[in-house]
């Protein structure tokens, strides 16, 4: 009597299909079946070892190419349709000769619904990188065709600026290269205005100029305008509440970064600017003139005409933003008349400011709000800092309707988590400006040093989301593999901080004491930290940010 093979159970082969494709051909006894099903089994292994021996950074710079992205998700729904089809095909082999049962049937779409979860959420990751990569970056346009109007969705509502009346004022007249301003002509109710009406409402990807990475102005260097926002809850505009720049030499990995003070007011503008403040230069310096003898007239004004009354001295413009450093984004986060292809004409205009005072071309300019800020810190999971004095304060929260912002530390290494971080970079009373500017470095510091590259893989998606809401930058999106790289090359032991703050680095104060910057020293220092790394930011070599020296 010959011995029946004994009967295979179909869910068994399609799960077994399910983890090895082919696997479940082979237990229902088809084994050219199974070699046939197995075989793109090596293409998926070979194409996994490829991506995995790119390196943690290989990996990260595909992570930020859209188009690469959208390869990898095809790949994707190729192998889901593949792993699906061999559960499918060994369930059917399985069930030859055997009658198929409705607990059977169901129990195989349980399984490939299980099978397709885990790369479902893959594609939903993949797709949300995608969309958050073109909103935040600017796109690249074709160097052949015209990229079109420049259009960006407006982020922040005009209430939070102080914007005279357009009908009171005379608008410039506009580059005609740029659409974008087309309403703001004499001739507004042209056809192609109105068509571009449409346009300037809408949102979409903002296409600034593009510089490609190596033909950047220092080939050798990338620098970077770091800006924090301070918009929150209860807040009445949005100022730049930290300035920092940060340079990386990279061909030794070296970072510098410079801060500057909120308050600096008379700051030099370059030439692109020189006239652009005439207005509010007089405004400024009749509220500065004092009257201490209290005869209704500012002290430095004298009586030219011998008729007893004192007689303004003629205006004659210093060339510079008469007002706080601050400010340079509010004045300006409108003015598409100056800069009519820029991501955001407000940064542009800091960044031209403040590249002039460090006489240090900046490559790109970035700015995070403060819920952005905290949330960063989170993604990557707290911070580290060296703690010099006890802290024990609370500060407004960055978002409405979320809890104060409080840190309570005693001096040494402290972990810092997202809003505690905020709480010590923000906290002012009972410790100078100046100090608090140190605090915002060194916050900034760890933030960028600390974080290793596979806790930036795993957090990616939270930052990205972090990123759509709360960051505005013209980082063109073709060259974040090459930042992926800068950031690979980074020497953590090599980062100079340094402040440009008072006494060492002001010239003087205005009547109302703030202070005026040294031009000649700030740029001196700058050129010392860029030539001699962290040995030239203090006379010791050691970082503002460090423990001190034992012993």
């Amino acid at each position: 009597m010959v011995e029946q093979p004994k009967r295979r159970r179909p869910l068994v082969a399609a799960a077994l299909s399910a983890l090895v494709p082919g696997a479940g051909q082979l237990y229902a006894r088809d084994p050219y079946r199974a070699a046939i099903v197995f075989a793109p089994t090596v293409l998926v292994v070979a194409g996994v070892y490829g991506l995995a021996s790119r390196g943690t950074f290989g990996l990260a710079e595909l992570l930020v190419q859209p188009d690469v992205i959208t390869r990898l998700l095809i790949a994707n729904a190729v192998v889901l349709a593949w792993r699906l089809a061999a559960s499918i095909d060994a369930f059917v082999i399985a069930s030859r000769g055997q009658r198929r049962t409705t607990a059977a049937s169901a129990g195989l779409v349980a399984l490939l619904g299980i099978m397709a979860i885990p790369q479902l959420i893959g594609w939903s990751y993949g797709a949300a990188t995608i969309s958050a990569l073109n909103a935040v970056f600017v796109a690249s346009p074709d160097p052949i065709s015209d990229p079109g109007p420049f259009v960006v969705e407006p982020r922040y509502p005009e209430h939070l600026f102080d914007i005279p009346d357009p009908g009171l004022i005379d608008i410039p007249e506009v580059d005609p290269r740029s659409m974008r301003n087309a309403i703001f002509r004499k001739d507004f109710g042209d056809p192609d205005a109105i068509a571009a009406l449409g346009n300037i409402l809408s949102p979409a990807t903002p296409v600034a100029p593009f510089v490609p990475y190596l033909e950047r102005v220092d080939k050798d260097r990338l620098t970077i305008l770091v800006v924090g926002g301070d918009a929150g809850p209860g807040r009445e505009g949005l100022r730049t509440d930290s300035t920092n720049v940060v340079s990386i030499d990279l061909r030794t990995g070296a970072v510098a970064m410079f801060g500057l003070p909120r308050n600096l007011k008379e700051v030099p503008l370059p030439e692109n600017l020189s006239t652009t403040f005439i207005e509010l230069e007089k405004e400024v310096r009749e509220y500065d003139l004092t009257d201490a003898d209290l005869d209704g007239y500012p002290d430095t004004w004298v009586d030219l005409d011998g008729d007893l009354i004192p007689d303004e001295p003629e205006f004659e413009s210093c060339e510079c933003f008469p007002a706080m450093l601050n400010e340079v984004y509010g004045e300006t986060h409108d003015r598409h008349d100056l800069y009519p292809d820029e991501v955001d004409p407000g940064l542009a205009a800091l960044r031209d400011v403040v590249s002039n005072l460090l006489d240090l071309h900046i490559d790109y300019y970035v700015m995070v709000e403060m819920a952005g800020f905290v949330r960063t810190v989170d993604a990557i999971g707290g911070i580290d800092v060296y703690v010099k004095r006890p802290y024990h304060v609370t500060v407004s929260s960055p978002e409405d309707g979320q809890p104060k912002a409080s840190v309570s530390v005693e001096v040494g290494m402290n972990h810092l988590n997202g809003l505690e971080a905020l709480a010590y970079a923000r906290w002012r009373r009972g410790s100078s400006d100046y100090d608090r500017m140190g605090r915002q470095r060194c916050v900034i510091r760890a933030a960028a040093t600390q974080a290793d590259t596979i806790t930036l893989i795993r957090s990616f998606p939270k930052l990205l989301d972090m990123m759509k809401t709360y960051v505005t930058t013209d980082i063109p999106i073709s060259i974040l593999p090459d930042l992926v790289k800068v950031a690979g090359t980074i020497d953590r032991e090599q980062v100079a901080t340094i402040g440009f703050v008072p006494p060492r680095y002001n010239d003087g104060r205005t009547p109302k004491k703030y202070p005026i910057p040294d031009v000649g020293r700030i740029r001196a220092k700058v050129r010392d930290v860029l030539a001699n790394g962290v040995t030239g930011q203090t006379s010791t070599g050691v970082s503002e940010c460090d423990p001190p020296a034992e012993g």
